[in-house]
């Protein structure tokens, strides 16, 4: 694969990522959808045009040159086949979790009731995703791109959604550590997708500072889940008084 095409696929990616289509990238840079679909097809972007779509991701360049080099080598995401033999072995999904966060073989062992034989089983499956490569004295070397992410709406992704419902939630979010935000208003398209495009920056910041704290031992760090949601939505009590129906649309 040319530079230029790694290049345009590592776009792709976080355009997909970003939830941002062709049509919005067009609308963006003052083109026709048709003249960004042959540029991305033929390979053909200038470097102003590459740096406006990055700043329509919020993204700065260099974000997108380390997004390659990651890519170049680890792995992104695993297969819906994977995902699946994991959320049906409760203890197999623990030590992909605890792997993708980087503990240690002894850290695993230590922590939760999986003998060492066990435990040495499961990531040797785990090698054969290619998520990461068990060494000798059991050191284990992770395999992923800082960008690695569950399918989305995956069965993993659904795995913990169901969970987050149940357990997530029923918390005060009071003790240190904790925060919890509502905010109400009126929005418009333009002012939603720039939330959206400041949420998605403040998980990648949450993903680096993740990488950075790797190296903290255990005792320094703690299992930190980020949630956040946004959508137009009205609570059910205030649609059921409606004088008329709501007929807006967001499109």
């Amino acid at each position: 694969m040319s530079q230029t095409e790694t290049i345009l696929q590592a776009v792709k990616g976080l355009l997909k990522q970003h939830k941002i289509n062709y049509a919005q990238v067009a609308e963006y840079l003052g083109l026709s959808e048709s003249s960004v679909k042959r540029s991305f097809s033929q390979g053909q972007i200038s470097l102003n045009r590459l740096i406006k779509v990055c700043e329509l991701m919020d993204l700065e360049l260099v974000d997108l040159l380390q997004v390659i080099q990651n890519q170049s080598t680890d792995l992104v995401h695993l297969t819906e086949q994977q995902e699946k033999l994991m959320v049906s072995d409760v203890k197999y999904l623990l030590v992909t979790v605890c792997v993708c966060n980087h503990w240690s073989f002894d850290e695993i062992h230590q922590t939760y009731q999986i003998e060492v034989a066990e435990l040495v089983k499961m990531l040797l499956r785990l090698e054969q995703t290619e998520l990461l490569e068990l060494k000798l004295n059991n050191q284990i070397k992770l395999k992923i791109s800082p960008n690695f992410h569950w399918i989305e709406n995956g069965p993993i992704q659904g795995f913990f959604e169901q969970h987050i419902q149940a357990e997530f939630w029923q918390c005060q979010f009071v003790s240190p550590g904790e925060v919890r935000l509502l905010a109400n208003g009126m929005l418009s398209k333009e002012s939603n997708e720039a939330m959206q495009k400041h949420i998605n920056r403040l998980k990648q910041q949450f993903s680096q500072l993740s990488e950075q704290d790797q190296h903290l031992k255990m005792e320094q760090r703690h299992g930190t889940t980020l949630l956040i949601g946004m959508r137009p939505w009205e609570m059910k009590l205030f649609g059921d008084l409606r004088r008329y129906q709501n007929i807006k649309h967001y499109t």
